[in-house]
């Protein structure tokens, strides 16, 4: 038998081996690798969300701490001092830039601009480059450039502590600091207000759209119609494995519905809205005489609106509603209830109007902290804001007065009118009334008054959230705004007023005349939550 000598072909099984084995090495080698970078991917992501949600949770609890209702508020509850927290201008050397701290982390650290210090505000040169100048002596740079100056000084920012759940353990979230500023009018990529680039004009909402603040308006709660200021609310997270997420929004409050009129009642039933005797309304319009003067130079006998959520009723052939008659009820006369409006004699009537929604205006919130309960009597002289309690006027007072930006405000459990007393205010006041363990929250008879030297009615404001009545007399004119919209109020003394008022009923059958001001405004006390209005991720 023949045989065939295959000696060449020794050690081919051991090669083939040896590559199967080197196949098999690199595949498993391939698939480590792989495993693990799908690991760090994994990890990075997961370091990359952990600072992306870190970073929206420290924006949250600004955006609700900026609520006046909030205990641990940014934002004073009650007015009665300056909390110097909230921005109340833009950015400047001097201040108008909050930063929340979060556990661990120091003023000198956000300042410390360097590569090795991951938590420095290295994103601020960018919201306020103020055409390309900078403020404070930053420098400003180009799109998604590391800021690598801030303002000088020590004066430009002011810090608190965060109030987040474990914020002041060894373990709080990630987030390290939340900025709170104002918004200018290209603080962003897109002006505003291309036509106007003013880049120190501070930015509004009027609840559709963000509007500028025009030149010599103090503040947006000034402007015609009413807006509210606009805050960029900037938030930084960091992991420890490197995870680095910049968020940061736009928010402001909602302005609040316009009342269908100046005289305006809450209430639902029958005659939530009364008006007999001599008792005329109109209008004027505070914004566009300066100064002031008394009477107004442009009062008119037209746009004298009045309004209730329920029945209107007007009597006498003296009493004339210059303006519109606005009801939730039908818009039709006769008899109540079926009836939105009801007369007696022979009134001269505007049109009558109806709204489909109620009207439900904020409610200003319990003053907090409560003021003293116990009775003080002035007698003359002049006091200044604070916190008084059962407070009882006599003979001629002054109540000292802020500015249009910072009202001077006193916080009252009850106020007393005692004989002819005349309480003068010569700048912007803001009263805020608790009535506590009162049933007359403010009583005004014979000719007691409230003087306001300035004649613009939004200089004088009166907030109680309480349903405990008030007695208001026009004196000798009176020119303010009385938001109370829980609260019954009798008007009387047969003189004029100037300005608004809300109230759960309104009684004006004393003959006293009312005169709406168009351009009124009151101090904020929009208790709504701040509405977003945009959300951006930021490289630097």
């Amino acid at each position: 038998m023949r045989r065939v000598d295959r000696k060449s072909e020794r050690g081919v099984s051991l090669l083939f081996s040896m590559l199967a084995l080197l196949l098999l090495t690199a595949i498993a080698a391939g698939m480590m690798f792989m495993s693990s970078t799908e690991t760090s991917i994994s990890s990075n992501f997961k370091a990359e969300e952990t600072a992306y949600f870190a970073s929206r949770a420290g924006v949250e609890e600004v955006r609700d701490r900026m609520l006046k209702t909030n205990p641990n508020t940014i934002n004073c509850t009650t007015q009665v001092t300056d909390c110097g927290l909230m921005p109340t201008a833009l950015p400047s050397a001097a201040g108008g830039v909050l930063y929340i701290l979060q556990n661990g982390v120091t003023g000198a650290d956000i300042t410390n601009i360097v590569s090795s210090n991951q938590v420095a505000d290295d994103e601020l040169c960018h919201d306020f480059p103020y055409n390309g100048a900078g403020y404070g002596g930053m420098t400003p740079v180009g799109a998604n450039v590391r800021c690598t100056t801030l303002p000088a000084g020590p004066l430009w920012y002011t810090t608190t502590a965060s109030t987040a759940p474990f914020a002041g353990s060894n373990n709080p979230l990630d987030y390290k600091w939340v900025r709170v500023t104002l918004k200018a009018a290209n603080s962003t990529a897109y002006p505003v207000d291309p036509t106007q680039p003013a880049a120190t004009n501070q930015v509004c909402w009027n609840g559709t759209s963000e509007v500028l603040l025009p030149g010599g308006t103090a503040t947006c709660n000034l402007m015609v119609p009413e807006t509210f200021p606009v805050y960029m609310v900037t938030s930084l997270a960091t992991t420890a494995s490197g995870g680095r997420r910049l968020i940061q929004q736009e928010i402001a409050q909602t302005p609040p519905p316009a009342p269908p009129g100046g005289l305006f009642a809450t209430g639902t039933g029958c005659g939530a809205l009364n008006v007999a005797g001599n008792a005329r309304t109109g209008s004027f319009n505070s914004s566009t005489q300066t100064p002031g003067v008394s009477p107004p130079s442009n009062l008119t006998n037209n746009n004298g609106d009045i309004g209730a959520n329920g029945n209107l009723s007007v009597g006498g052939s003296s009493a004339h509603v210059n303006g519109n008659l606005s009801t939730n009820m039908q818009a039709t006369i006769g008899g109540c209830p079926g009836n939105g409006v009801s007369t007696s004699g022979n009134p001269g009537l505007g049109p009558l109007v109806h709204f489909n929604t109620p009207y439900l205006p904020p409610v200003p919130p319990l003053p907090n902290p409560l003021p003293p309960q116990t009775s003080v009597t002035y007698n003359g002289g002049t006091i200044t804001p604070g916190s008084y309690g059962n407070v009882t006027f006599k003979g001629n007072v002054t109540l000292q007065g802020g500015t249009a930006a910072h009202p001077a405000v006193y916080t009252m459990n009850s106020i007393t009118f005692n004989g002819n007393a005349t309480v003068t205010v010569n700048g912007p006041v803001l009263i805020n009334l608790a009535g506590i363990n009162q049933s007359t929250v403010l009583t005004m008879t014979g000719n007691s008054s409230f003087a306001n030297s300035t004649f613009v009615p939004s200089n004088l404001v009166i907030n109680y959230g309480g349903t405990d009545s008030m007695a208001i007399a026009g004196g000798s004119s009176m020119y303010a705004i009385v938001s109370a919209p829980n609260a019954p109020i009798t008007i009387n003394g047969g003189s004029d007023i100037y300005g608004q008022i809300i109230g759960n009923t309104i009684d004006d059958q004393g003959g006293v005349n009312f005169y709406w001001d168009l351009a009124a405004n009151a101090p904020v006390q929009n208790t709504s939550s701040f509405f977003e209005i945009s959300m951006r991720e930021l490289s630097y």
